[in-house]
């Protein structure tokens, strides 16, 4: 919370670069596969190799016409880009990814609460393109939050719409020890883990802070839908009060 949560783009592909020496009258030098970006799973189909045309026998009388022509060889298909895709099924690349970037919601619901949500890490699913950009700590916090009120030890469902929680990491300050600035919340304080339980439902059962007070939460969950998984960040806040 002190300091921004700052996460840099991250372009995943692969280009796969044939490169085939011709022949020359010295020995022909090897040909060179150049190495695939870590991560990335699209391949590219390597070039045939270079074929000498036939040898033809040409008598002196023999017109140039009368040659038959070697056929060139057939090049193979240019290999996948990272534009990539919009389909079918869920696509691969950029064009991936943007088509199926609506399957994550802009916000998640915590108890009877709607907040703001914010993506971090983005990618497909099936490992063709990601992307990471970076969030300001205290986004979407405002100062008249709305609070969630409950009391100690409550259990709190955090649920996202046609995505599934998978991990996150939940902690709070007191509320009174944030402050705002440029339209962000930050705190000098410490924030304090609470327990979390993930359900078989896709939400995440978070445990309220055991003593009475108002607090600040930061949510910082994992998710995947049917294409895309990523991470990122929301915040809330809380009120405990005495049963």
């Amino acid at each position: 919370m002190n300091a921004p949560w700052s996460r840099h783009l991250v372009v995943i592909a692969t280009i796969a670069v044939v490169v085939a020496a011709g022949c020359t009258a010295s020995p022909p030098t090897s040909s060179h596969l150049a190495s695939a970006t870590p991560g990335a799973t699209l391949g590219a189909q390597p070039n045939p190799s270079v074929v000498p045309a036939s040898s033809v026998e040409v008598s002196p009388s023999a017109e140039p016409s009368d040659v038959a022509a070697s056929d060139p060889p057939v090049a193979s298909d240019p290999p996948d880009t990272i534009e990539g895709t919009a389909g079918p099924g869920c696509g691969t690349g950029h064009a991936g990814l943007l088509a199926h970037r609506d399957e994550v919601a802009a916000m998640l619901h915590f108890g009877v609460a709607s907040i703001e949500f914010r993506t971090a890490m983005l990618a497909l699913r099936n490992g063709t393109y990601g992307a990471d950009d970076a969030i300001p700590a205290g986004v979407g916090l405002a100062p008249n939050e709305i609070a969630v009120k409950v009391t100690p030890g409550t259990h709190i469902l955090l649920r996202g719409d046609g995505v599934v929680l998978t991990k996150a990491t939940v902690r709070v300050v007191p509320w009174g020890t944030v402050s705002f600035a440029g339209g962000l919340g930050a705190s000098p304080a410490t924030p304090v883990d609470l327990s979390i339980r993930v359900r078989s439902d896709g939400s995440i059962s978070v445990s309220a802070p055991l003593e009475v007070g108002d607090y600040m939460v930061e949510f910082l969950p994992r998710f995947h839908g049917e294409c895309l998984e990523g991470d990122g960040s929301a915040y809330s806040r809380i009120k405990i009060v005495a049963p």
